[in-house]
């Protein structure tokens, strides 16, 4: 399926490989192919938020609003803020949680990433039930997050094929 951007086609691509690697059945390398599943689907919606934010033309907003850097956890919950919460004040660990509700998975997707990137692997997500659980919420997170933004009035296209994405220049730089 054709994504948003380069970098998004390829990242979803990277775990799409993965899960051919898991899906073979061989124990020595479940783990790992695990592993890869589920932090590329971390950054598979990064990838395609920070394009959303970006596209949108409320990169600078979004980054006043902390006042700060935000990660991934952030934009998304900023972004539920400004596109889904009635109350549009909220800023509180009750958005979060808000946040967490309306995005399925995305809760356990977000920690298994930070345990990665702490060096921390949680073995009790890195099976194959759950990997494939987990990258199929972060697509429909992502699908969500375009649907959200299109009932928003900002239509962005996802038309870029995993053959353009791995010939263009842009990658290069």
């Amino acid at each position: 399926m054709p994504e948003a951007s380069p970098d998004a086609t390829i990242i979803i691509a990277t775990s799409w490989q993965a899960l051919g690697r898991a899906d073979t059945g061989d124990v020595r390398m479940m783990i790992c192919n695990c592993t890869v599943i589920i932090v590329f689907a971390a950054f598979y919606i990064e990838a395609n938020l920070n394009h959303l934010i970006e596209s949108i033309g409320k990169t600078k907003e979004m980054k006043d609003y902390y006042g700060y850097r935000p990660g991934l956890q952030d934009k998304l919950v900023w972004f539920y803020i400004t596109y889904c919460a009635d109350d549009k004040t909220i800023m509180n660990k009750r958005a979060y949680e808000k946040t967490r509700h309306r995005f399925p998975g995305f809760n356990e997707i977000y920690n298994f990433r930070n345990d990665v990137s702490h060096g921390v692997i949680n073995r009790s997500l890195t099976n194959l039930n759950d990997a494939k659980r987990l990258r199929a919420n972060a697509i429909d997170i992502v699908s969500d997050l375009f649907d959200i933004a299109k009932q928003a009035g900002c239509y962005i296209p996802r038309s870029v094929t995993y053959e353009f994405a791995i010939s263009s220049e842009d990658l290069t730089s």
